[in-house]
């Protein structure tokens, strides 16, 4: 069902906004009534992750894959360490491990907890961080 056009200027074409006066110069201005979180949630990029950031992430792996990710963490298969991996690799990695679709061994379960609720903007920066070990 359609609404009928609104002919005065201020007034909303929908529910969305309301006309208030502006108490310091009495002339009337529009007021969004929306809730601010759902706009910047969803019309906003997130901000990129920084380095001191993907350093905190990073701060989950330490204990299994080291300080210098040089170390390889108990039970995997290969005996990968992470400082020789390039950002393709985490990134496809940890993605893996976050669908459940990669086992790089017995304790990929640690992995798929430890990457359960990481983001890809968590992901890219702490590949990035892990590139550069």
């Amino acid at each position: 069902m359609d609404t009928p056009r609104a002919t005065d200027p201020l007034e909303s074409k929908d529910n969305s906004q309301s006309i208030e006066k502006n108490p310091q110069t009495s002339s009337p201005s529009t007021i969004s009534t929306e809730s601010s979180t759902s706009q910047s949630t969803s019309t906003q990029p997130q901000a990129k992750k920084t380095k001191s950031d993907a350093l905190a992430l990073y701060a989950k792996c330490a204990p299994c894959h080291g300080k210098d990710g040089k170390s390889v963490a108990p039970g995997s298969v290969g005996n990968v360490l992470l400082a020789s991996l390039h950002k393709a690799q985490v990134i496809e990695s940890l993605k893996g491990f976050r669908a459940r679709t990669l086992s790089k061994g017995g304790n990929s379960v640690i992995m798929y907890m430890q990457t359960k609720n990481l983001s890809d903007e968590d992901i890219e920066a702490l590949a990035s961080y892990i590139d550069s070990l």
